[in-house]
């Protein structure tokens, strides 16, 4: 019994965790500038529509695609 709501906790927790990093992506999605999205050569409104559809996949895909180019475009 113990060793089921262990296990139960330790899931919630996480999905509790990937929540919070989920949303605060996309709030840094939002509030990066359209200049900045364009002078990236990347879609705002694609990586918007990807993140509220794949969930935490949209967020890895934003952090390892879109955000280093969002980067060096500021940079």
């Amino acid at each position: 019994m113990i060793d089921q709501m262990f296990v139960i906790a330790f899931f919630v927790l996480v999905a509790f965790i990937v929540s919070i990093w989920w949303l605060i992506m996309l709030i840094e999605a939002l509030r990066t500038s359209d200049e900045t999205w364009a002078a990236a050569g990347q879609s705002k409104l694609v990586f918007v529509i990807v993140f509220i559809a794949l969930n935490a996949l949209g967020a890895i895909w934003y952090v390892t695609i879109a955000r280093p180019k969002l980067r060096a475009a500021t940079h």
